[in-house]
């Protein structure tokens, strides 16, 4: 069914999905929106829900990570592995912004983790009136694609939707980021798993996934990461990312 998504009828029309991505993306994302590729990946979603799977994010949500950023304006580029698979109150945790979880207002576990970490590494472990929000949103406003390899999943199915995801994991990173000079951080074994797409000119970091020390009741370690990040941005632009959000930002 999906191989032949187009002869059953699944084209996808750019001016459908243009207002899903920040103006800035628009003559990236038009090319694969109207591929066959794209088809197929809608064409697998939809027939994944008329069989009855709940399927996280929400629709609305699922280009989320490429409207809440400018492409113009990339600083850092993160990839994880797939959106949460958990639901709430019957609705998908995930809000289409890697880690954000703002449809619940309450932090999971990895995204706990990742300020936690953030606060040790940035802060020296006291950050006095940050703020630790479930949206992750303020982080994307200053540069920062937070993005998963796979931008949908089955709910209760952590990276089920891994591989019908890949050929755009392929696109983005090959054909659109790789001349934004913004450095790439893989989170986890299978977000890494795609940075053969990459060019090797692009600088790249891979780290565990903050989850991994939920599962291991740790504390997360990211080796530095977000200092290093700071440091390799000040070198380009002489700027830095406000990691914690405070009250006044």
């Amino acid at each position: 069914m999906v191989s032949d998504a187009r002869r059953h009828g699944w084209r996808m029309n750019w001016e459908k999905f243009e207002d899903m991505f920040h103006p800035s993306w628009h003559r990236h994302m038009k090319k694969f929106i109207e591929s066959e590729e794209c088809d197929k990946i809608y064409a697998f979603l939809k027939h994944e829900s008329q069989r009855g799977k709940q399927i996280a994010p929400l629709s609305k949500d699922l280009w989320r990570c490429f409207k809440e950023t400018s492409y113009d304006d990339l600083k850092v580029i993160f990839i994880g592995m797939c959106p949460y698979h958990s639901l709430y109150k019957g609705f998908p945790v995930a809000d289409g912004l890697m880690m954000g979880c703002s449809v619940t207002g309450q932090l999971q576990p990895s995204l706990e983790q990742f300020y936690g970490e953030i606060e040790r590494d940035v802060y020296g472990g006291l950050a006095i009136g940050a703020e630790k929000p479930a949206d992750v949103s303020y982080l994307a406003h200053q540069g920062i694609l937070m993005c998963n390899a796979a931008l949908t999943t089955e709910v209760g199915k952590a990276g089920s939707h891994m591989e019908i995801w890949e050929p755009f994991m392929k696109f983005l990173l090959g054909e659109v980021l790789d001349l934004t000079g913004a450095p790439i951080v893989f989170f986890g074994k299978e977000a890494a798993k795609c940075e053969k797409y990459v060019h090797p000119f692009n600088f790249t970091y891979t780290v565990s996934h903050p989850a991994s020390a939920s599962y291991k009741n740790t504390d997360w370690d990211s080796e530095g990461l977000f200092t290093k990040l700071n440091n390799h941005i000040k070198m380009s632009n002489n700027e830095t990312i406000q990691w914690l959000k405070f009250e006044n930002i």
